[in-house]
């Protein structure tokens, strides 16, 4: 029985030492490696991919013919999400604060002008006056304009692409980070192009296995540097694990199994020492020291496993690596994956005390979030990260806990902030800062 359970979320490869980027600030620096030392691997990919045409730089483009398209609330959100960035800015940082002041005014404009368009009661009331027996036909929508079929002028497309592609840059920019958080984010791009796949579209196929093999390899390199700089093997927060728990990670990073063993961790979202073919879906180990492993030697050597000759779809031949991108909607690379799922939810199911470090309960990972909320009777749980106290968090813990945020009573553990009700705290902590022996104790 897996009585104590470890859960860990991308906040815990965060932890100084590590510093793994979050999912939407993944493209500056993978935009950064295949210009500098990842641009063997970015030469190799395009060599294995004949006429492909995808580069990060048409992303951004892209997205901003989609703005126009995009609904309301996420328009509003990606405004929300600046102007919670100019609020934050110290005033040394006037230049971004009035940068970001450029995008909110564009986007209530154009809010302006889909809200004006909008059929209020009095036109509403006119047009069945007018028109008593066909008004119902006549009103089969809640506008007179269609917004998304609005062209965005040269002016406010050369904006926010100058300021996506600020993005895209190592300087940290926190109002392009803003603007593109969703659509410059590495997973959600994934998810779109893995649907190729599955209508036979040649493009979508090269642009996944493009960006899927190279966000690979950047995150090999990653952890290579990382394991690296530990020899010892004692890192920040893996270190100090107990030896005999079970670990379920939604990270894709080999740091737990180093430390708990293979068998004592699922890989939730895959990992990177496995790839699929999807010709038989069949998960394959990468049978090398990922401690050592040269991402452009291993992918020259994918040349027979990759092939894209001839017209005939069915023909042609893919590998890609087991990444399963944290989406409500999950990709199904390989039939284990639902083995691995299942077996999660049982060792969520058999634990008694669970601690859950890094992870924020996000919509995005529904399916795991009602894994959590499905098994959660009678354990123990301890929930640790910098926001957990936060008014946000709080809302998507209640969805999953069913917790009311009235509910919580303040405390302290291992002499950090806390609050518990019932049988769940959550540890207002950074990883490194907490001892989970003892939280599982």
């Amino acid at each position: 029985m897996t009585k104590n359970l470890l859960i860990t979320g991308a906040g815990v490869d965060c932890t100084k030492g590590i510093e793994f980027p979050l999912a939407a600030t993944l493209l500056p620096e993978i935009a950064a490696y295949i210009e500098g030392e990842g641009k063997s691997v970015d030469q190799t990919l395009r060599s294995l991919l004949p006429n492909l045409r995808f580069t990060f730089s048409s992303m951004v483009a892209r997205a901003v013919d989609a703005i126009s398209t995009r609904g309301a609330d996420a328009q509003r959100a990606m405004v929300q999400r600046v102007q919670n960035v100019i609020d934050e800015l110290p005033p040394e940082r006037e230049d971004i604060r009035k940068h970001g002041e450029l995008i909110v005014r564009l986007f209530n404009k154009l809010a302006i002008i889909a809200k004006e368009g909008e059929l209020d009661d009095e036109t509403r009331q006119l047009i069945k006056d007018v028109f008593p027996k066909d008004a119902d036909d006549l009103m089969d929508s809640d506008s007179i304009l269609d917004i998304h079929k609005l062209s965005l002028s040269d002016t406010f497309k050369a904006v926010l692409k100058r300021t996506l592609k600020l993005g895209l840059k190592a300087d940290r920019h926190e109002v392009a980070e803003a603007l593109g958080a969703d659509m410059l984010n590495i997973e959600v791009l994934l998810v779109e192009k893995f649907l190729g796949f599955y209508n036979e579209s040649l493009p979508d196929i090269k642009n996944y296995l493009y960006i899927s093999w190279v966000l690979w390899a950047y995150l090999v390199e990653k952890q290579k540097a990382v394991i690296a700089a530990f020899p010892d093997g004692d890192l920040p927060f893996y270190g100090n694990l107990p030896a005999d728990c079970h670990a379920i990670t939604l990270n894709y990073t080999s740091f737990l199994e180093r430390r708990l063993g293979r068998n004592h961790v699922i890989y939730f979202h895959g990992g990177l020492a496995e790839y699929v073919s999807m010709a038989t879906r069949e998960l394959m180990p990468i049978n090398e020291d990922m401690a050592t492993l040269d991402p452009t030697e291993f992918l020259k050597a994918q040349t027979e496993n990759i092939q894209f000759g001839g017209d005939d779809a069915s023909k042609h031949r893919h590998v890609i690596p087991a990444l399963v991108p944290p989406l409500r909607l999950k990709p199904i690379l390989s039939h284990r994956y639902i083995e691995t799922w299942h077996q999660a939810s049982e060792w969520v199911k058999n634990a008694k005390n669970i601690v859950v470090v890094g992870y924020s309960f996000n919509g995005a990972d529904e399916h795991f979030n009602d894994i959590l909320r499905q098994q959660m009777q009678g354990k123990t749980v301890t929930i640790v990260g910098p926001g957990v106290h936060d008014d946000s968090f709080l809302k998507r813990i209640e969805k999953v806990f069913h917790i009311p945020q009235a509910n919580w009573v303040s405390t302290t553990v291992q002499k950090h902030p806390s609050k518990k009700a019932n049988h769940v705290q959550l540890l207002k902590a950074y990883a490194d800062q907490i001892n989970v022996g003892e939280l599982f104790g």
